[in-house]
């Protein structure tokens, strides 16, 4: 009996230690899952996040863009104030450039205008020595001949684009989409610690384009973008001791190269995980295909690890008839390291949103800007000609802004876009109705199935004249007022995008010449011909 007794402990403690095993391998394989997808979302939501934060700093061409597009003729201190202006905005923005395309018989009238502003200005171009030198002679030149911040960049002043082929190339890229493209990564000059950063470049074109984009080509907006700054802004304390991150440039397979990296603090000796190496497309955009690269050291996963799995090896072996209660205290235990994870993808997510909604919204005034316009707008169109409804778009530009800015200052001038794109947007009454900021002193409204737009094109201007902002120096009267113009047709068939666009530049061309403060519109009818549109 004893032996008897001494054999059914001897078995019971040995299934009993076999079972309370298997429960702690179970528990420690669940444990490690769980936090394998903890890592994996949250370097999921960095990509995310990263992508949308170079988005967003690539508003800052396209908010240069469209002060070229409003103004003929740049000056250097314009261009100092407006590029200032917008990298206060984007801080994440190194440098903004003006690289015009300057044809070899002009080669000497631009450096002798470039000497204006920057004293010994001259093409120049790198040499093999690694110095700068005059820029060799070719049949075009990209000089770089605004630039902003112009302390410790001045010697990129000058400098020919066209004499290094890989800018050529990024050059090439944006001339043949028409859009902006990012450059390979470059050691940033601004920075002491041999930053990468990438170039944007985005071209402007002369108005009509001529069947040669390049013939069409005025230059190109650069902005150069700190690649780490922007990825610092999403980084988290403590992370420098649990993941090392790299960012890679794989647009070229066979050559990809670090735009980003950072290892563990201090050069910690923790052991990498790499079998839990992962890997996220950041990006596919502009030209470039980033991807972000991750491992986690030993100690990222010993950090969020529990007892749970001891505790539960251990009890088990103690009294085998409590591993039941000891396993559902680790699913509570693992229910709650789930909900803080829910908890983290939420705040992830709602910092998503907000950069989701600041690269649709113009910071200023809160409304919508140029580029979720042209996508709204797009989309509206295509919607009215497949159902064959009709569609208006008005363009309001707001009188002699340039002397209200020299008059009472740039803060009042911003006060007074914010207070029209209010009252603009207090006018509208549907909510298909959309309203944005597509340059300087330009708004546009996009009336969805409207025949009536005159109607609200004058309800618009009557309520800007009502709240009398004060503009002495109006030559007409002494208040903030608009031009207004409108298209509106009827039907959409033979129409694009662009040009029912170009009929309401038109609009609001004839009623700058009307003498400002009025409201010319163009009707599109169906029966009629174009070339018989009327004024309203």
């Amino acid at each position: 009996m004893g032996k008897r007794l001494y054999r059914i402990t001897l078995i019971s403690a040995i299934v009993g230690l076999v079972i309370s095993s298997v429960f702690f391998w179970l528990f420690y394989q669940v444990e490690t899952k769980n936090i394998e997808r903890e890592f994996q979302d949250e370097i999921n939501d960095k990509a995310l996040s990263y992508y949308k934060g170079v988005k967003f700093n690539l508003e800052s061409v396209y908010s240069l863009k469209a002060h070229f597009d409003n103004n003929e003729i740049i000056s250097a201190s314009s261009f100092a104030d407006e590029a200032a202006y917008i990298l206060s905005r984007h801080n994440k923005v190194q440098a903004l450039e003006w690289i015009p395309r300057v044809p070899h018989s002009e080669r000497s009238q631009v450096e002798a205008q470039g000497k204006a502003h920057f004293e010994g200005y001259q093409f120049t171009e790198r040499l093999a020595s690694g110095v700068m030198g005059p820029a060799t002679d070719r049949d075009y030149y990209y000089p770089v001949f605004y630039l902003e911040p112009l302390e410790t960049n001045e010697v990129v002043m000058g400098y020919d684009l066209n004499s290094n082929s890989r800018r050529r190339e990024v050059m090439q890229r944006a001339i043949a989409s028409g859009d902006v493209q990012l450059s390979e990564g470059i050691g940033l000059i601004q920075s002491d610690d041999y930053r990468i950063g990438v170039l944007s470049l985005l071209p402007l074109f002369n108005t009509p384009m001529m069947a040669n984009r390049e013939e069409s080509l005025r230059g190109f907006i650069l902005g150069v973008f700190d690649v780490e700054s922007i990825f610092s802004a999403i980084y988290r304390g403590g992370e420098d001791q649990e993941i090392v991150i790299k960012l890679w440039d794989a647009t070229i397979p066979a050559n990809k190269s670090i735009l980003f990296s950072r290892d563990l603090k201090n050069g910690s000796p923790d052991i990498l995980l790499n079998q839990y190496r992962y890997t996220r497309s950041v990006m596919n955009y502009a030209g470039r295909r980033w991807v972000l690269e991750a491992i986690p050291s030993a100690q990222y996963f010993s950090s969020r690890r529990t007892h749970t799995p001891w505790w539960v090896f251990i009890v088990g072996n103690v009294f085998f008839g409590l591993s039941t209660w000891f396993a559902f205290v680790a699913a509570r235990q693992n229910e709650d390291m789930q909900s803080d994870l829910d908890n983290k993808n939420a705040q992830l997510n709602e910092v998503n949103e907000k950069l989701e909604r600041l690269t649709k919204t113009d910071p200023l005034t809160g409304i919508a800007n140029r580029r979720y316009f042209d996508e709204y707008y797009e989309l509206e169109f295509l919607r009215s000609k497949r159902e064959s409804k009709p569609l208006a778009l008005l363009i309001f530009d707001i009188d002699f802004f340039k002397q209200f800015n020299d008059t009472y200052g740039h803060q009042a001038g911003d006060r007074c876009l914010r207070l029209v794109a209010s009252e603009l947007e207090r006018v509208l009454k549907r909510p298909a109705d959309r309203i944005a900021r597509i340059g300087g002193e330009e708004f546009a409204v996009l009336l969805p199935n409207t025949t009536n737009g005159e109607v609200v094109a004058k309800q618009c201007k009557s309520a800007i004249e009502r709240i009398a902002i004060e503009h002495k120096t109006a030559k007409h009267l002494k208040i903030v007022t608009v031009s207004v113009g409108m298209v509106s047709a009827s039907k959409l068939d033979g129409q694009t995008p662009d040009s029912l666009f170009n009929f309401a530049d038109s609009a609001l061309y004839q009623a700058k010449s009307a003498g400002r403060n009025a409201v010319r519109c163009i009707k599109i009818l169906p029966e009629v011909v174009p070339e018989l549109e009327t004024l309203c």
